[in-house]
This record gives structure tokens, C-alpha cells and sequence, in this order.
């Protein structure tokens, strides 16, 4: 970038020069009968000049100050970008091919919710609510896009609580159900640990790879963002249970509330597996 600025300046300068080279070709061609009046006007544009120069002199200066000053701030970014990527956060999950299964968006179905155990008219009723509330939602929004309505907060305080109260299958169903309708769905519904980092809170309280992390405290872990959110809860320095499976048998770790240190893996398990 400093490189770019010196040869603009450059170029400035050359084109500057160029015209004032030109402008004295053109006096020395000048008839003699016409030098004479133009002394005085020559003088004038040579002190004129003068200070043009001076003060593009002046204009370099200040543009090296400021290319040193955004070379040192360019400088400072790459620094803090590398810091960035050298401290990425420890809980993370790495998608795999588990049976050909997925991980993502849950689409209600009413065949799976049934396959899942569902009673039908149960399964009817939350699918019916979850349509009328989404509805809502983006009839909300567009009301609020068009910004042309006194209403627009109450539009707004409305979508609000909406959200906040929004209708999910897993809070309609339960873990357990919720987990069981995954597994109908072809959706992975729990998380194994791929990696333990060392000296980490998960190495130093006996957790290990492979192991299936069935409970975060009284959380249940179906996914990454479960256990995200569970090592956000509570204070540091305070201690907390963990249930994990490990080679077919349950187990009860006691780790430190945070940042466990491990790297997952989602994975489907059926009911009788987790027993």
C-alpha cells in the first residue's frame, strides 16, 4: 500500500514538472516584440510556481507520515488477525458422515413424529401451532418493512415475544421424544469427543476421546450448541457433573464450570444404546 501512495505522489510530481517544462518551451519561442510585456506576467507565474512546488512539497511530506502511520496499523491488524486464528474457541464440532445422517434445521413431519411415537392428533396440533406462529412471524415482518403503520411498535414488541415464546418440537415433545424423532428423521442426535486438548479441563477431570457426552450438568447434550451453552451457565470456579458413555457403560465425571477443551463429533445414538 505504501508503495502505491509513493508512485501516485510520484506521478504528481512528473506531471507537474511536465507542465511547468512546457509552459518555458513555450517562452523561449516567444516573438521578441512580445517578451518584454510578458516579464512581468512571467515573474508573477514564476513565484507562483514557486509556491505550488513548496506546497506539493509540503502535500509529500504529509502523505509519507500518513502511508507510514497505515503501514503501521496494517501491521497491527495482521498481527491481531494471526492472534485471532491461533486462539480459536475449543468447542467446536467437525460434521461427519454418520450413517449417511445429518445435522441441521429440523423440518416437522408428521410421518416421523408418528414413527417417533407420537400420538397423530398430538403430532396435527404442534404442527398446526408451529405453522400459525411462523406465519405470524413473517406476516410481522413484513409489516414492519413497510414502516408505514402508527402500529410499528407494536408490530414490533409483538414479532419480539414472539420469538421469545416461539414453539419448537423439542419443547413440544421433550428430550427423550425429541431425540427419538432425530433418529426417525435421519438427523444425528448426540455429540462424541473427537479430541481432548492437553492440560485442558476435560483431560485433567478424566474425560476422553470417544467418549459420548450425554449430560451437562441438567442439561441433555444433543448437539454442539448444547454443550456451548451449557459451559456458558453457572459461575467459574464452581464444579458440575457430566454423564458420559463410554464404551457401552454410563459414567458420572465432576468437571469445573467453562471451557471444557474438547473438539466433538455428531453422531446418532438410539434409545437402547444411551441406556
Amino acid at each position: 500500500m505504501k508503495s502505491q501512495l509513493t508512485t501516485i505522489v510520484l506521478a504528481l510530481v512528473v506531471g507537474y514538472l511536465g507542465g511547468i517544462s512546457s509552459q518555458l518551451f513555450q517562452s523561449r519561442s516567444t516573438p521578441p516584440e512580445q517578451v518584454e510585456a510578458e516579464q512581468g506576467a512571467e515573474l508573477f507565474s514564476s513565484v507562483h510556481m514557486q509556491t505550488e512546488v513548496d506546497e506539493l512539497i509540503l502535500q509529500i511530506a504529509q502523505l509519507g507520515k500518513k502511508t507510514a502511520q497505515l503501514e503501521k496499523q496494517l501491521n497491527e491488524i495482521a498481527h491481531n488477525q494471526s492472534f485471532i486464528n491461533e486462539n480459536i474457541p475449543t468447542e467446536s464440532v467437525k460434521p461427519v458422515d454418520n450413517n449417511s445422517r445429518r445435522s441441521g434445521p429440523v423440518t416437522p413431519n408428521k410421518n416421523n413424529l408418528v414413527s417417533a411415537g407420537v400420538d397423530p392428533d398430538i403430532a396435527d396440533d404442534i404442527l398446526r401451532r408451529i405453522s400459525q406462529q411462523e406465519f405470524r412471524r413473517l406476516e410481522l415482518q413484513n409489516l414492519l418493512q413497510r414502516n408505514t403503520s402508527s402500529d410499528t411498535r407494536l408490530y414490533r414488541d409483538e414479532l419480539r415475544e414472539l420469538n421469545k415464546n416461539k414453539i419448537s418440537l423439542r419443547s413440544e415433545l421433550g428430550d427423550d421424544l425429541y431425540s427419538r424423532y432425530l433418529v426417525v428423521s435421519g438427523q444425528n442426535n448426540r455429540v462424541k469427543v473427537r479430541a481432548v486438548m492437553v492440560d485442558s479441563p476435560a483431560e485433567l477431570n478424566g474425560i476422553q476421546q470417544d467418549d459420548v457426552i450425554l449430560n451437562y450438568g441438567d442439561r441433555n447434550i444433543l448437539d454442539h450448541s448444547d454443550l456451548r451453552t451449557a459451559t456458558l451457565e453457572g459461575d467459574i470456579g464452581s464444579f458440575t457433573n457430566v454423564t458420559i458413555l463410554r464404551d457401552g457403560a454410563r459414567m458420572d465425571l465432576i468437571v469445573p464450570r467453562g471451557t471444557l477443551g474438547v473438539q466433538l463429533e455428531a453422531i446418532t445414538l438410539d434409545a437402547a444404546q444411551q441406556q
